[in-house]
C-alpha cells in the first residue's frame, strides 16, 4: 500500500471523528441552554394554528355523489 494513501486515509478518519465528536458537544451543549432558559426564549414555540375543523362544502358533497355512482 502507498505510503500516500494511508496518510490520507488516516487525515479522513481523523476528520470524521473530529466532526463526530463536534456534533456531540454541541448537542449537549444546546440542550444544556435549553434545560436551563426559564423564559423558553432559546425554543421559539411554534403554534398550529387551529383547525376550523372538517366542513362539508357543495364541493365535497359533489365529490361525494360521484362515488356513490
Amino acid at each position: 500500500m502507498n505510503k500516500h494513501h494511508a496518510a490520507e486515509r488516516r487525515r479522513f478518519l481523523k476528520g470524521i471523528a473530529a466532526a463526530g465528536g463536534a456534533a456531540a458537544v454541541t448537542t449537549v451543549f444546546a440542550s444544556g441552554l435549553i434545560a436551563t432558559d426559564p423564559g423558553g426564549t432559546a425554543v421559539r414555540k411554534i403554534q398550529q394554528p387551529e383547525s376550523s375543523g372538517y366542513r362539508e362544502t357543495d364541493h365535497i358533497r359533489e365529490y361525494y355523489r360521484t362515488l356513490r355512482s
